[in-house]
């Protein structure tokens, strides 16, 4: 029997191999072709579907149902609001573009069943309940064991009968799957002694349904045949936009056999309604229904589909409540009426309008409550645990921070403040205290009592710009651009300027760098900057807002204080503020504070003016005796003066011949005559006429002059290089060998020279002498008997020096100029750093003119050689006078 059978099903696979492909021919396989295949042993299944080329796995899951018309239809996901939310982002733009930026709302529910119609989507895996009524197109399973070991895979067919091959036919339809299983089970062991049976269901029939209305896609569909009305929704798409969820029927041989309020199923998990359907069934979707949207604070903020009746407080529940935020005494209504727009405002806390009666197009927003803390109070700055903390009557500092545990270790013991609302207007005052005080003594002053909303402010310490530069202000020598005084200077290597618009008197703000502040100092002000708790960064904010509620008569309660202070700048003005709490607040008096004198100007309010008054006090009077110790008052600003001549740190260095070669401490005043004597005067080998003076602030000086030629130098290079290419001219040398040049001088480093005449200040010649600063470097090498030519000669040497030669002689010793050498631009640079111009008629023959141990003569090149790069001589020119400078240097 089974051979029979394979030669059979090769006949038949040998036959609709010949079509095109095979997911054509095989979906003209009938149900019993299929079934009598699906007989075969799987090794003799296995072996056909490779020797033909087939898809085993395909041809066991096609042709599950006779005579089917259409593929199954399912879904994929799709966006079915697409279309809404494109209207919606023009909407929003438009909106935006008037300065609204309400919340787009989405209507509820409709993406859970949105999808995209398919076909050929296996439904053998659905469950299968005992009531399930079997029909022709159904597969059923039947497995003997015991006394015989086979599987039968049966199809009822179309007059409701499967064909058992050792029972024949027998009627199913009808049945029930339990009264399937029950009978024939019983019809096999009454034919079939000894057989153990088990039956299951296979592949399902298919059915077919209407899905009509507000859908996706409208049209009849094949399901499986126990498909539900939700199902049935999905292998449509979904909803159209216009398609209501609570109004769904459906209709079976003319009449309505049940109602569907799918918000049952989304929102309680109710299915009840959702009942399975038969073939011939017809699902219709209403049209929408009255919706309306909700906003704000709620937990699912859409737009939602009501009934008739339908309250806010049930409004509320379908949208899953408010959140915590929500403010729920004033719940705002958008109405839209025939005469306008009318707002509703509702009181949720209250029953009367929880029961207020929606109508459709309402628009219903949820306002969040304000985000101010109450019954709080804010600890900010250097503190461990920075926050807002619950209020409690009668509390106070000490219980915030109850000792030094809660603090940063750099936190400032003695300066705090605590920020108070005060007022409808919610001015701000300042209270000023000793953090040390309020926690470690007992029943302190400081330690105040605390209101609610207080803010307190810990600050840190760091290292103040005058102790980073070791109390010392070095006074710059006037330049040709030096636009601010000596003290003024002073001033703006601590912080910029900044001034009050109201009274015309200048504000000091600490911790930016500014004009004259070199790269140390900005370095240490952006180190102090960078500590979120520094003074600068928790005080910049507060100094604002009290500068904006000084209006209508009210004077800005800030002051200033700058000098010999740890922390110079601008301050809040406390209530009874003195000057002692202002040099508390300024992290105290430095060691260069010139305690006897001090400087207070005031501001005095006058008719249509202002006037200024300066005074000056006795410091430590002042701070010592009580009755002294005055009040400040706005706009104060109060001047600490520096000891005079207070430098501690001048430090220079002088190396090279002298008996005792170092770094000596000077005071101000003093002049390389009285370094060289600390340092024992000469040494027997010195040559003070090539002594090298170098100064750091002529070496900045040098170093912007040298950015400032090169980059002139470049810009006629271009510009030569330019008519060079607009012309016919030829060039014997290129302009990028001069461009070489030019990049050359960034890579040589500036000296910072100053030439000075040894021998002369050694005399006595004051006129000649130098007052010293700090960081000077003083060079006094060995005597060198030796002269240099360098530049444009044939060989740049060194010759020994013999008194009489003269500058063509040693030139003539170097092989003579070069053809590019310009020989009448020929100089001659001191062993000093001087630069001496030869006569050109009269080689030399003055006295002195003459040439002396150390010098360097300088041949330059040629610029008319180079076609009018006269720029290439200025570099080259700059290059020999640095590089002998540098030589002797080293």
């Amino acid at each position: 029997m089974n051979l029979m059978r394979y030669i059979l099903f090769r006949l038949i696979i040998v036959f609709f191999v010949s079509f095109s492909s095979f997911s054509s021919w095989s979906a003209n396989f009938t149900a019993s072709q299929l079934a009598q295949f699906k007989q075969l042993p799987p090794a003799q299944q296995q072996a056909l579907a490779r020797q033909y080329g087939v898809d085993l796995s395909s041809l066991m899951g096609s042709g599950k149902t006779e005579g089917a018309s259409q593929p199954v239809q399912t879904i994929q996901p799709r966006d079915v609001d697409k279309q809404q939310k494109a209207e919606s982002s023009k909407q929003k733009s438009a909106k935006e573009g008037q300065g609204n930026n309400a919340e787009q709302l989405v209507d509820f529910g409709y993406d859970l069943f949105s999808g995209q119609p398919s076909s050929y989507t296996p439904v053998d895996d659905l469950p299968v309940p005992n009531n399930y009524l079997i029909a022709a197109g159904d597969e059923i399973n039947v497995q003997l064991f015991g006394s015989q070991n086979n599987s039968y895979n049966l199809s009822v067919s179309r007059d409701g009968s499967i064909q058992f091959p050792e029972l024949g036919p027998i009627y199913v339809a009808g049945q029930t799957f339990s009264e399937l299983k029950a009978n024939l089970t019983k019809r096999i062991n009454q034919q079939i002694l000894g057989a153990e049976v088990s039956i299951s269901l296979g592949s399902l029939r298919m059915m077919q349904i209407y899905v009509a209305g507000d859908v996706y896609q409208p049209g009849a569909y094949n399901i499986p045949s126990l498909a539900t009305v939700t199902q049935a929704l999905i292998a449509a798409g979904g909803f159209s936009k216009s398609g209501s969820l609570r109004n769904i029927t459906v209709r079976r041989e003319h009449k309505v056999i049940a109602r569907l309020d799918l918000y049952h199923l989304l929102l309680q998990g109710n299915k009840l309604s959702d009942i399975r359907l038969q073939s011939g069934d017809t699902v219709f979707v209403a049209a929408k229904g009255p919706s309306v949207s909700i906003r704000g604070e709620i937990r699912r903020p859409a737009v939602y589909e009501i009934k008739s009746g339908t309250t806010i407080k049930q409004l509320m529940k379908l949208a899953g409540g408010s959140k915590a935020n929500a403010y729920l005494p004033q719940l705002q209504v958008k109405r839209y009426q025939n005469d306008g727009v009318h707002i509703h405002t509702l009181d949720l806390t209250k029953g009367k309008d929880k029961q207020f009666i929606l109508q459709d197009g309402d628009d219903i927003t949820i306002n969040p409550i304000s985000d101010v803390l109450k019954n709080a109070v804010i600890v900010r700055g250097a503190t461990i645990r920075q926050g807002a903390y619950a209020y409690s009557q009668g509390m106070r500092i000490s219980d915030l921070l109850s000792s030094s545990d809660d603090l940063a270790p750099n936190a400032d013991l003695d300066y705090a403040i605590i920020v108070r609302e005060t007022g409808r207007k919610h001015n701000i005052k300042v209270l000023q205290f000793s953090l040390n005080n309020a926690i470690n003594i007992a029943s302190s002053a400081d330690d105040l009592v605390l209101q609610p909303n207080d803010q307190l402010f810990v600050f840190a310490t760091n290292i103040s710009l005058n102790e980073w530069k070791t109390e010392s202000v070095q006074q710059t020598p006037a330049t040709s651009d030096d636009l601010f005084s000596h003290a003024e200077k002073q001033k703006m290597l601590k912080h910029p300027k900044k001034r009050d618009a109201l009274t015309g008197i200048e504000l000091v703000e600490s911790g930016k760098p500014q004009l004259g502040v070199q790269g140390s100092d900005r370095e240490l002000q952006e180190m102090q900057n960078s500590d979120p708790a520094s003074r600068s960064r928790l005080l910049e904010p507060l100094i604002s807002r009290l500068q904006l509620q000084a209006v209508n008569g009210e004077r800005a309660k800030i002051y200033e204080i700058s000098g010999a202070v740890r922390y110079p700048g601008v301050y809040p003005l406390v209530e009874g503020g003195s000057l002692k709490d202002a040099i508390v607040a300024a992290g105290g008096l430095l060691e260069s504070a010139a305690k006897d004198e001090a400087e207070l100007s005031r501001v005095i309010p006058m008719p249509g003016t202002i006037a200024i008054h300066h005074q000056t006090f006795d410091l430590l009077k002042a701070l010592t005796n009580p009755n002294d110790n005055f009040l400040l008052e706005s706009k104060d600003r109060v001047v600490v003066q520096r000891k005079t001549n207070w430098k501690t740190n001048n430090i220079v260095e002088i190396q090279g011949e002298v008996m005792h070669p170092g770094s000596y401490t000077i005071s101000q005043g003093e002049t390389i005559q009285d370094l060289v004597r600390r340092a024992g005067g000469l040494s027997q080998f010195a040559y003070p006429q090539g002594a090298v003076f170098s100064r750091e602030v002529l070496r900045l000086q040098e170093q912007q002059r040298m950015k400032m030629v090169t980059n002139n130098l470049r810009q006629e290079i271009a510009s030569l290089t330019l008519r060079r290419q607009s012309s016919a001219a030829t060039y014997t040398s290129s302009p990028t060998e001069a461009m070489k040049v030019v990049d050359d001088l960034l890579d040589i480093p500036a000296i910072g020279r100053l030439v000075i005449d040894l021998p002369n200040i050694l005399l006595g010649q004051s006129q000649d002498d130098v007052m010293l600063e700090d960081g000077d470097k003083l060079y006094i090498p060995p005597r060198r008997n030796t002269i240099s030519v360098l530049g444009q000669v044939q060989i740049a040497s060194n010759f020994t020096f013999k008194p009489g030669l003269s500058v063509e002689r040693y030139i003539n010793l170097a092989g003579g100029e070069k053809k590019q050498a310009d020989t009448d631009r020929v100089y001659v640079i001191r062993a000093n750093g001087a630069v001496m111009l030869p006569n050109q008629s009269h080689w030399f023959v003055r006295s002195e003119k003459s040439l002396e141990p150390g010098d360097t003569i300088v041949v330059p090149i040629d610029t008319d050689y180079l076609d009018g790069l006269s720029t290439f001589s200025t570099a080259t020119q700059m290059m020999y006078q640095i590089g002998v400078a540098w030589n002797a240097i080293k």
